[in-house]
């Protein structure tokens, strides 16, 4: 959207009018004439005496003078109220290289601390709230073996224990356990259980048939 001076200015070069001419016929300085189409406000009295320069101005030109008077308030309230730019913004000061400090490496080494803690925490509360891992890769279940005995494997966590129909089976470093059970009728169930030490139990039951 054009500016008051700028639509001044436009309609003065349409009309091939210099401002020597507008001078003349206006009575408006020079100066004053070459501030208003450049909106240059500091150079100018107050409103007052701008409006009247613009109704006398443009009525010599033949423009709509409540239009201009309107385009006037808006563009002066924008030059009386510019935006306003911090210093700091203006002028950033210059940025410093990071610098590794004592208390730098202090402060990084707290931080890791407090973080490993409640990860630990973390990590505790989900093992106390959840039950424990268990995977049974044999036996299948309604697997059918030649001999009354099944190979029972799986995988878990290290630290919990297995049962298999009651009896306790061993657990590796890797969480792994691996036994032979006897079975004792053609139609067996196999019942796997791993128990967390927060006391959370999981049940896997297997159905092993024993050929006749």
């Amino acid at each position: 959207m054009k500016s008051v001076g700028q639509l001044l200015k436009d309609a003065r070069e349409a009309k091939f009018y210099t401002l020597e001419e507008i001078e003349k016929h206006t009575k408006i300085r020079k100066e004053l004439l070459t501030a208003l189409e450049k909106d240059d406000f500091s150079k100018l009295p107050p409103l007052t005496f701008i409006q009247g320069f613009i109704k006398n101005y443009g009525k010599f030109l033949g423009l709509d003078t409540e239009k201009l008077l309107a385009v006037l308030r808006r563009d002066y309230e924008t030059h009386k109220h510019p935006p306003v730019v911090l210093e700091t913004f203006a002028n950033p000061m210059h940025q410093t290289k990071f610098r590794i400090t004592p208390a730098r490496i202090l402060g990084a080494v707290i931080s890791l601390v407090i973080i490993t803690f409640f990860a630990y925490l973390w990590f505790e509360y989900r093992q106390f709230v959840s039950a424990p891992p268990l995977t049974v890769t044999s036996p299948q279940d309604q697997q059918t073996v030649d001999i009354p005995q099944v190979l029972v494997e799986g995988k878990t966590d290290p630290e919990v224990k297995i049962k298999v129909n009651d009896q306790d089976i061993s657990v590796d470093q890797e969480g792994k356990f691996s036994e032979e059970i006897k079975l004792s009728s053609s139609s067996n169930k196999v019942i796997i259980a791993a128990t967390s030490k927060f006391g959370k139990t999981v049940l896997i039951e297997r159905a092993v048939f024993v050929k006749k």
